[in-house]
């Protein structure tokens, strides 16, 4: 796996000012694909597959916090240097202050920490400034409710805040490492996150969650990531390790790919991978995070992809925003030093040539792993961007020269940063890149599972020309299948596939089948420590009848069979079995038929006509990872 572009968002025009600007915040819609990015006094939101930008306001500050609002649309509540709280309505272009300071003098930098927190249960917002004793409460919507100051229980320092994405639950944390748990509405105390004296914390950086299980992800100011399983009345900590010596800043779950991102204060990226309890009473806390298999991000390749160019010496990371549903990523550079005299850059530049000979002098005759935690320790200054040592590495292939060493490495560093004394470039990146984790051996982990439909375009085949349009489109969110209707635009739970999951097993749905001929669902499930499943569900196309029942077959992938998909086949877990099923009375039968059919694993080959026959088993030579149905009829 590795870090790439997908496209870079331009904003050199926003505002139309003189002077070059650098976005300086973003973040992404709940659940669509749109991202808002700060930059100048200016808020801008973009198609995040597209790029197009959709609307621009300008709110007369700077942002230093935003994020999207959980209960409205396309608004985006935001804190600015000038300390008011305002709420940026994109779809009416209005903005609106919903809290002022005390003090009109009063002034936060971009740069200083204030903590905002958004909750899907209740039209408010949690925020508060940092080390400040206490939590202001306001609504998020014009006329709501006013600004109240939360006393907590606690006389101590708040350093982050966090709202819980499910639960009606407000987590404030304390500079000792103390989080509380509050209730949004009475503000009672649920419970306290809280290590023995012989782990020392800081206080929480920063807060993500997962998505299915009541894990709760800490990054905390000492370097120290943390897990909480919070399903339970006494909250446990199933893991914890030390990402390094930085605070963690920022602490983010890609639900596509099941990892957890962390980002220190320093801009040092870490992508980590979590095990399975298979115990929830015991939990496992040795190796909870493991180190990810997935390549470092190249800064230079990252801004050089999709038609940018690389910038030097090598900005660094403020912050990376994940959307939520989807496995992609906005990143967010800090400001570089600008204003710098030629003078100034080229002494600047003098002193960093001379760390970096002393470096290589000093490891002469070391192992390679010592001279490149050395060079690396160095940062841009010394450093081949991997794109770079890639291109050197051919070049001393094709000259047919022997193996290239990490001396011969470290010496094409020094070469190559002397010449890019003459390419520092201190303008502000005036872009921001919208990026993925690329999975090479599953291109389709990034596809949301949901239904495939499209408009038939027979006007002039049918001489009525009616037109059938889907009336509605179905997705998976959970356990459940999900409608949205076409026309009212709402959606609803449409079947509940599972009655209930076990709150310490993890599963995502990988993809959904549906015929139309035969009004049947297959949806495919992943779970953890367990063996895929694929739940078979039939619609229902009469209303009297009751709501149809659904069944489970063990297989890791399904489709539809036949011109009539009157079959379907499932690929077993070991990737090297099919199993052919065959639906009763193919594409004609009575819909009243349907509703008997209720399918039982291992059933014999032969059964009556009001059920599934099958499975008919087939064998493959090699290993099998995905099936598809045929668009053939013979």
């Amino acid at each position: 796996m590795e870090w790439t572009t997908l496209q870079h968002l331009d904003l050199r025009h926003v505002g139309r000012s003189g002077k070059p600007l650098q976005p300086h915040a973003a973040s992404f819609h709940p659940h669509q694909a749109l991202v808002a990015v700060a930059i100048g006094t200016y808020i801008v939101e973009f198609d995040a597959l597209t790029g197009s930008k959709i609307s621009a306001l300008d709110i007369g500050a700077p942002v230093v916090r935003m994020s999207y609002s959980p209960t409205s649309g396309h608004t985006v509540i935001a804190i600015l240097q000038d300390c008011t709280l305002r709420s940026c309505d994109f779809d009416s272009e209005q903005t609106c202050v919903l809290h002022s300071p005390e003090k009109k003098s009063d002034q936060v930098s971009s740069d200083a920490e204030v903590h905002l927190a958004l909750t899907p249960l209740q039209t408010v917002a949690f925020f508060g400034f940092h080390k400040r004793m206490s939590v202001t409460v306001v609504g998020t919507v014009e006329g709501g409710r006013a600004p109240t100051k939360i006393k907590t229980d606690l006389k101590k320092p708040i350093v982050n805040l966090a709202c819980h994405p499910r639960l009606p639950v407000l987590y404030v944390a304390y500079a000792d490492g103390l989080i509380r748990a509050y209730n949004i509405h009475t503000y009672a105390v649920h419970y306290t996150l809280q290590l023995d004296n012989t782990i020392k914390l800081n206080g929480a950086g920063a807060f993500a969650f997962h998505p299915t299980l009541e894990w709760v992800f800490v990054g905390d100011r000492r370097g120290t990531l943390l897990a909480w399983d919070v399903s339970t009345e006494r909250p446990s900590m199933i893991g914890i390790t030390q990402v390094g010596s930085q605070p963690i800043a920022s602490v983010a779950w890609l639900p596509i790919l099941r990892l957890l991102v962390t980002l220190s204060r320093d801009g040092n990226l870490q992508v980590w991978k979590t095990r399975v309890i298979a115990n929830p009473n015991r939990p496992v806390l040795a190796n909870f995070f493991e180190p990810a298999a997935i390549g470092s991000i190249d800064i230079p390749r990252i801004l050089s992809q999709q038609g940018g160019e690389a910038v030097y010496p090598l900005p660094r990371i403020k912050a990376l925003e994940f959307h939520p549903k989807s496995n992609l990523a906005a990143l967010v550079f800090a400001n570089g030093t600008s204003g710098e005299t030629s003078k100034n850059k080229t002494t600047h530049n003098r002193e960093r040539r001379k760390q970096l000979f002393a470096v290589l002098q000093s490891a002469r005759g070391s192992s390679a792993s010592v001279l490149k935690e050395k060079l690396a320790a160095l940062g841009s200054s010394g450093v081949l961007a991997d794109h770079q040592l890639q291109a050197q590495i051919q070049e001393h292939h094709m000259k047919g020269h022997g193996h290239l060493t990490i001396s011969d490495i470290a010496r094409k560093a020094f070469l190559y940063s002397h010449f890019m004394e003459g390419q520092a470039k201190s303008a502000p990146i005036s872009r921001l890149p919208l990026i993925t984790v690329l999975d090479s051996k599953h291109h389709l982990k990034d596809i949301p599972v949901i239904q495939p439909f499209h408009l038939e375009l027979n006007f002039f085949s049918k001489e009525n020309r009616v037109l059938h349009y889907p009336v509605r489109a179905f997705y998976v969110e959970g356990p459940n299948l999900m409608a949205f209707n076409n026309v009212s635009g709402l959606e609803s739970i449409y079947k509940k596939l599972y009655n209930s999951i076990p709150g310490n097993v993890e599963y995502q749905a990988k993809y959904l089948i549906y015929s139309k001929r035969q009004h049947l669902f297959l949806v495919v499930f992943e779970f953890s420590g367990a063996t895929n499943e694929v739940v078979l569900y039939r619609e229902n196309t009469v209303a009297e009848i009751a709501n149809s029942k659904s069944s489970i077959v063990k297989g890791r992938d399904a489709a539809f069979i036949g011109p009539n998909e009157n079959q379907f086949a499932i690929l077993d877990d070991d990737k090297t079995g099919l199993a052919v099923y065959i639906l009763p009375g193919g594409a004609s039968q009575d819909p009243k038929d349907n509703e008997k059919l209720l399918f039982e694993e291992n059933q014999p080959t032969e059964t009556n006509a009001s059920s599934i026959r099958g499975p008919t088993p087939f064998m493959f030579e090699t290993e099998v990872d995905r099936i598809f149905s045929t668009p053939l009829g013979a």
